[in-house]
C-alpha cells in the first residue's frame, strides 16, 4: 500500500475558479480556459480527498486500467494514458514497491505484463469509493443527464492526433 501521508486541511490550497473584481476579457469566451479552470478546481478536490493515500488522478487511472486489462504492457499503458513511458515506469515502480502491482515476464526482456496483486485490488476498491464520493461532490450541481451530457461534450473536444 502506498505510504499514507498526513495532510492537514491548511495544506490544501483551495482553487477559486472565478474571483470577483477581476476582468478576464477574452478568457471568459475560451472553451479551453473554462475546461482548464474546471480541471484545476476538480484536481484540488481530488487531492484533498485522496492525498492521504498518495494517489493522484494519474496513479488512480493506472490502477483502474491495469485492473481491467490484466497483462497490459507498460508501453501500452503509457499509450492509453497519454504519458511518457518513463512516467509509467515510475508509477509502476511505486506500486510494485507498495505491493499493489506486479510485473510478469512476457517472453520479451524489454516488456512486462502488469497485474494487480490481491492487495492492489483491495486498495483499488477503497480508492474507487473515495473517487466516487469526490466525483459526486464536484458534480453535485449537475443532474445525472447533465453529467452524461458534459462527458459526451468533453469527448467531442478530444482531438485526433495530427
Amino acid at each position: 500500500m502506498p505510504k499514507q501521508k498526513e495532510t492537514a486541511p491548511s495544506q490544501v490550497v483551495a482553487f477559486n475558479a472565478r474571483i470577483e473584481g477581476i476582468n478576464y476579457d477574452i478568457l471568459e469566451e475560451l472553451t479551453g480556459y473554462a475546461v482548464r479552470r474546471a480541471q484545476l478546481s476538480i484536481y484540488a478536490d481530488f487531492t484533498a480527498s485522496l492525498g492521504v493515500y498518495d494517489i493522484t488522478p494519474q496513479r488512480f487511472s493506472s490502477l483502474v486500467i491495469v485492473c481491467n486489462n490484466p497483462g497490459i504492457s507498460q508501453t501500452r499503458l503509457a499509450e492509453v494514458m497519454g504519458i511518457a513511458r518513463s512516467n509509467v515506469v515510475a508509477i509502476i515502480d511505486n506500486f510494485e514497491q507498495a505491493g499493489l502491482l506486479e510485473r510478469q515476464g512476457s517472453g520479451d526482456r524489454r516488456s512486462y505484463m502488469l497485474h494487480l496483486t490481491k492487495e492492489g485490488q483491495r486498495q483499488l476498491e477503497k480508492y474507487k469509493q473515495a473517487v466516487k464520493e469526490h466525483d459526486d461532490r464536484v458534480s453535485q450541481h449537475l443532474t445525472m443527464k447533465e453529467r452524461q451530457q458534459l462527458r459526451a461534450l468533453l469527448g467531442k473536444l478530444c482531438m485526433e492526433p495530427k
